[in-house]
């Protein structure tokens, strides 16, 4: 993969991260969880990781704020969008290629009998008798000039043979009246649904923005305008903590995505028209949660055996936050407190819905740690809080040893 376009950028903004620490690739990838020559690759643009969990780790560790973990995950996306087009571009230049060394004058009387779905006759003619012929329905060769002679001559007008022309104009013009009767009825149904607004408000709809002319049909990751304003306060509204600011990053997704499951539509995180409708007509709080610290202690009643470690591990997932969610790249999500993976759920017997309830969640948590008794579901968050925990211990311990030195100095 070439480092050009979206996936530089997304590098830059990983070297500019890893500049502002003294460590190294190898002691930062142990606080992300991840391989320090993966985190080397990311860093030069040579490779986009699949998972966009890593990356948010990695820029915690680096002390990113939250703007900047937003812009980090805005270039991710971009990143592996760019990822993943130079995937399928590359069968496709094996197919080209392999077409341009073929010989070229077979290619054309395939696609010209496909086009045309015509055996022989196209070319002699027959298939266009063949269409005239469905057109008009001519009872013999004679049956042409009959209806054309009593036209002409006047001697032909009193046979009764001549006056069936004007009764076959009837039912012609029957039809035609009912064709116009229709398009009359299709106008008028047109006009009438330009007139009313599509809530139902008769064209007043200035106090839903989001329904109005001003904001896009969709509204979706990367958007910044006053459209995403309004959004972020219906959001707020619904209960969901986050900034309202008129960017449309990863935490304003998460909320919509968690929004729109509670709400039963498609959680796709884009605001389609069904959304922008459940957000002005919601009277509730679907986005009501727990506090992080309601979590933690939670997390310590359910984990006995170590609860200072599992809310480690329930943080580096997703800062404690209940209706934390994460995209993967293979279309499915983590979710909640512990991050549990769709396929999780699956062998938990638990939906989507249930994740989303810190409770659950955490006892869902505590089953697959008692499968092992050790948090192995969880290696990278795991191996991120295990090098966190050493950190801490040298730092302490040094601090110790400067405290007890300048004593002896003074």
């Amino acid at each position: 993969m070439s480092g050009t376009g979206d996936v530089e950028e997304f590098a830059e903004l990983l070297r500019e991260l890893k500049g502002r620490t003294n460590r190294s690739y190898a002691a930062l990838a142990a606080r992300s969880g991840v391989s320090g020559s993966a985190l080397h690759r990311y860093c030069s643009g040579t490779s986009v990781p699949g998972d966009y969990e890593v990356i948010a780790r990695f820029g915690k560790v680096c002390g990113a704020g939250s703007e900047e973990l937003l812009e980090l995950h805005r270039r991710w996306v971009l990143a592996d969008a760019e990822r993943k087009r130079d995937v399928s571009r590359a069968p496709a230049a094996v197919s080209a290629s392999a077409a341009r060394t073929g010989p070229a004058a077979s290619a054309v009387p395939a696609v010209s009998r496909g086009e045309t779905g015509a055996g022989p006759d196209a070319e002699t003619g027959a298939g266009a008798e063949s269409e005239t012929g469905g057109v008009l329905p001519e009872p013999g060769p004679e049956a042409a000039p009959e209806p054309l002679v009593p036209a002409s001559a006047p001697e032909s007008a009193p046979e009764p043979g001549s006056d069936p022309p004007p009764w076959r104009r009837r039912p012609l013009i029957a039809v035609l009246a009912l064709a116009v009767l229709a398009a009359g009825v299709a106008v008028v149904l047109l006009v009438g649904k330009a007139l009313t607004s599509s809530d139902g408000s008769d064209g007043a709809s200035d106090d839903r923005l989001l329904l109005s002319s001003r904001c896009p049909v969709v509204v979706s990751m990367g958007q910044s305008d006053g459209c995403v304003h309004e959004l972020q306060s219906l959001l707020a509204r619904a209960g969901g903590e986050l900034d309202i600011d008129g960017a449309f990053g990863p935490a304003t997704q998460m909320r919509v995505v968690v929004f729109q499951l509670r709400s039963g539509l498609t959680a796709n995180g884009s605001v389609d028209e069904r959304t922008k409708r459940a957000l002005y007509e919601n009277e509730g709080k679907p986005l009501d949660t727990w506090t992080p610290e309601r979590v933690t202690r939670r997390i310590r009643e359910v984990f006995t055996e170590d609860p200072e470690r599992a809310v480690g591990i329930a943080d580096c997932a997703s800062y404690l936050d209940p209706l934390y969610t994460l995209p993967n790249s293979n279309a499915t999500r983590n979710w909640g407190v512990f991050q549990l993976y769709d396929g999780t759920l699956r062998k938990l017997g638990g939906t989507r819905e249930q994740a989303l309830d810190p409770d659950w969640n955490i006892r869902a948590a505590h089953r697959l740690w008692a499968l092992t008794h050790d948090f192995s579901a969880w290696k990278a968050c795991d191996r991120a809080y295990r090098a966190g925990s050493k950190g801490d211990k040298g730092a302490e311990k040094s601090k110790a040893v400067e405290e007890s030195k300048a004593a002896k100095g003074r």
